[in-house]
């Protein structure tokens, strides 16, 4: 895509800005945010921020969170098999568990701080503020890149009865129904309960089962009660449940290495790749060829030859199976003229997941997790009444979690029966498979260890506790120059208990195998060990924030600000690993005779974690320059900001071929523009567009993350021993940075006789190229796409019926790219949506 087009939202913005005054005299209705704990115009906020209503996420048929990032500059939220990446102005967290969010999510005040939790359905929502940059003083924990501050809509005392219901159906079988109804039940207590009930077989095809992929089943329901005895207290309480299940996963191989590139790239592929690869050149040779078809995918799921028979290997089939609670008690007690809140949250989740993560049409890898969340969290704040010369809020937070998830990995090296049959072909007088090794174990012990299929057991319990007390202040100097001051003082603790095991079947794939063969094997082909980590880890920041206004009219404004944050460091939840007494990749034990049984105490600390077991704090220093402009008497907004960021020990988690690493790259550099337009043309159509441009790289990370072939040729690179080589990516692109993302949308309205009228309205979304692996491997980068949507309809009085699409042009688009697990040199990759097409009629009353 040409600069030329990427710059043209940006172009229409400032040339609207620039004509006439006398254009129209249209007005935009005003935007009410919450950004700074207050309520205040969208337009008198000095931050960058982005605020997408409720109503627009309804007409839009935004489902959720990694939906809606097409919509906001600089934002990508992208769900994957086994994790889902949140990444904003190029910083994220990545897909180790043990990892906070860089961008904070808030719901109705409370914190999110796990990735899982941005997957619960849009239910009833008021709006969405997502603001850009750190805002560690009145979000506080973690917040280094940015936060998302959702507020759902409340019950209201003494309201007259409302409701309204809307029924969907799309493409691939999919349908959506949802709905509230609120009342006021007394002159003081009012309550509402909103539903939504979604459901879709699945977008890609799966050519080798024969069924649909990415099929979703989800309900979310949310009472709210709010209880207002006197004017001076308002008391709100709202609690939600949503069950999210996936069936399968749109995961397809992109990059299948034949037998010449075998040979030139990954001369040293270990036993267990040069075997997979084998099978698929004898049973599946139009592999290549099948998964390149778009939208479509080629894989077992789990189940090996024979969907009939349940799955062959692992505890679940590919799916995700996630159940998600909230509540939160928000009391607003007006003490004189002050402000006085409260908020009270508790958060829990638990999740199944079953993973094919070989993506192949073999019974080879997979992996289950099965993890739980406990969240309770209490805030209490204080606000001057504003309009002063000193106008402040201060409070005290806290916050107490609890995460433990038990994770299995199980390799099965008879491939569902089709090694033995693998080695008959290829054997000279084709000998029956019967007669032959069974398993590829069997082969490389010279039959010292027969074993169909091996497992390692992981159980990571983390218990972490966090409190802060923070104040922010703002000088009123004069009636348009104002300075803001906030500060935030957090001590976090944190204690982790880290354990595996290792496993076969003679022992029972749960339960813990002492064979000698076993634990070589997969040490020095999986660099995975038995161990049992406890450790415990404190920190404290203190982090201040400065942020100058200057209101140049009364329609404008600018803003320059100043602020640092962090993110607690903590332990790695990866389960490969070396302990710290050995070498990566090395198993020095010998084998207790002559049962061959092994002792690992006498060889081995098993309570000693490397070094890369604990990873540091993340530190930040921001700067932004930024201005809201109104235009046109009240008809069109102009918003931007520009900004340079320095992360300091940013925290990565890379995927290594066999399996994940946590490291503190030193540094990062990231500078960009942002830009939103709104415009009220006429009485009947509203015009927006919003562009940004971003230059994220590391700043200085000499020893990054190596590439599959970089690791075939040398099995150290990366680890920063002597004579090993490296990675150097210093200047690189950080992950999942688009150096442009631009958005143009547009709403018609126009009446059709006396009581009804006709509208249309659409999105196209714009994002440039970018890194989706931490090894910047030039194979894993996701090329630009456009996506567009469309929708029209006819509505009168208590009626809508509507017509929509997403994507209406199929673009194939994908969330991420990775190194398909143990075929080294091969790569994978992860659908997002194809074309939706669907009708909505809804009524309200």
């Amino acid at each position: 895509m040409s600069a030329t087009f990427r710059t043209l939202p940006l172009i229409a913005a400032v040339s609207l800005a620039t004509q006439s005054l006398t254009v129209g005299a249209q007005q935009l209705e005003e935007v009410i945010v919450t950004a700074q704990k207050r309520a205040e115009s969208l337009q008198d906020v000095p931050i960058s921020v982005s605020a997408i209503q409720g109503e627009k996420i309804q007409d839009a048929g935004i489902p959720n969170m990694a939906a809606l990032a097409d919509y906001v500059p600089n934002l990508h939220i992208a769900d994957a098999p086994v994790n889902t990446n949140i990444y904003m102005r190029g910083v994220g967290s990545g897909n180790n568990q043990g990892f906070e969010q860089s961008v904070g999510m808030y719901i109705d005040g409370v914190y999110m701080g796990r990735g899982r939790q941005y997957r619960a359905a849009f239910l009833d929502v008021e709006r969405v503020e997502v603001l850009r940059g750190p805002q560690g003083t009145l979000f506080g924990r973690n917040t280094v890149a940015g936060a998302i501050n959702i507020t759902t809509a409340s019950a209201r005392a003494g309201d007259e009865l409302e409701g309204e219901v809307m029924v969907s159906a799309e493409s691939f079988d999919g349908r959506v129904v949802e709905g509230f109804i609120g009342s006021g039940l007394t002159d003081t207590l009012g309550a509402r309960v909103a539903v939504k009930y979604r459901e879709t077989d699945g977008f890609a095809d799966n050519a080798f089962l024969g069924t649909s992929e990415g099929g979703v089943e989800e309900l979310s329901y949310r009472l709210s009660l709010n209880w207002q005895p006197t004017d001076d207290l308002n008391v709100n309480f709202k609690y939600s449940q949503s069950d999210y299940e996936r069936t399968g996963a749109t995961t397809t191989g992109t990059v299948f290495l034949d037998a010449a590139g075998r040979a030139e790239n990954v001369p040293n592929r270990s036993a267990f790749a040069d075997t997979a690869y084998n099978i698929m050149d004898v049973f599946f040779p139009g592999y290549q060829e099948q998964t390149s078809r778009e939208f479509e995918v080629f894989k077992d799921n789990g189940f090996g030859r024979s969907q009939e028979d349940g799955i062959g290997i692992g505890l679940n089939p590919d799916s995700s199976d996630n159940d998600i609670t909230n509540m939160v008690l928000n009391v607003d007690w007006q003490v004189g003229e002050l402000t006085v809140t409260s908020i009270t949250g508790w958060s829990e989740y638990q999740y199944i997941d079953g993973a094919d993560v070989d993506w192949l049409p073999l019974q080879f890898i997979s992996r289950d997790d099965d993890q739980t969340f406990e969240q309770f969290s209490q805030e209490i704040r204080i606000a001057s009444p504003g309009g002063e010369f000193f106008d402040y809020v201060a409070g005290l937070y806290y916050d107490q979690s609890d995460l433990e998830f038990q994770r299995q990995v199980a390799i099965d090296t008879n491939f569902d029966g089709l090694f033995p049959e693998f080695l008959s072909i290829v054997t000279p007088g084709n000998p029956p498979p019967e007669v032959l090794p069974q398993n590829l174990l069997f082969a490389l012990t010279a039959g010292a260890y027969d074993m169909n299929q091996i497992a390692r057991n992981h159980n990571y319990q983390l218990d972490s506790d966090s409190w802060a007390v923070f104040g922010q202040g703002t000088f009123n100097f004069t009636d348009t120059l104002r300075l803001t001051v906030g500060v935030r003082y957090t001590e976090e603790n944190k204690d982790v208990r880290s354990t595996q095991f290792l496993s076969d079947l003679n022992s029972g794939l749960l339960n813990e195998s002492d064979n000698y063969f076993l634990h070589l094997i997969q040490a020095t082909s999986f660099n995975a060990y038995n161990y049992d980590y406890t450790q415990d880890r404190s920190t404290d920041a203190l982090v201040p924030s400065f942020n100058l206004q200057w209101d140049i009219s009364d329609d404008s404004m600018l803003y320059a600000s100043f602020s640092q944050g962090f993110k607690s460091g903590g332990f790695t939840a990866a389960d490969d690993g070396e302990p710290g007494d050995l070498q990566q990749g090395t198993f020095p034990c010998a084998p207790t005779l002559p049962d061959f049984t092994v002792d690992l105490s006498a060889c081995y600390d098993v309570t000693n974690p490397n070094d890369q077991f604990e990873f540091d704090d993340e530190e930040v220093d921001a700067f932004e320059i930024g201005g809201k402009h109104t235009l046109f008497d009240g008809g069109m907004t102009l918003n931007w900001a520009a900004f340079y960021t320095e992360y300091t020990d940013l925290q990565v988690a890379i995927f290594q071929g066999i399996g994940f690493v946590v490291e503190n790259a030193a540094s990062s550099e990231i500078l960009g523009l942002e830009v939103d337009a709104l415009w009220q043309a006429t009485d009947n159509l509203r015009l927006g567009a919003n562009f940004a441009w971003l230059d994220a790289t590391y700043g200085d990370f000499d020893n990054g993350p190596c590439t599959a072939i970089q690791l075939d040729a040398d099995p150290l690179c990366g680890t920063g021993l002597p004579g090993a080589t490296s990675n150097p990516l210093s200047g690189e692109p950080t992950l999942y940075a688009s150096d442009y993302s631009a958005s143009f949308f547009w709403d018609y309205i126009r009446p059709v006789g006396n009581s009804m009228e006709f509208f249309v309205g659409g999105e196209i979304n714009y994002r440039d190229a970018f890194n989706s692996a931490g090894d910047n491997d030039p194979i894993d980068v996701i090329d630009a796409y456009t996506k567009t949507n469309l929708r029209f309809g006819l509505r009168s009085g208590d009626w809508e019926i509507m017509a929509y699409g997403r994507n209406i042009f199929d673009e194939e688009v994908f969330m991420q790219s990775y190194d398909t697990p143990v075929l080294a040199g091969s790569h994978s990759r992860y659908l997002e949506e194809s074309a939706v097409f669907g009708a909505r009629l809804k009524y309200t009353f």
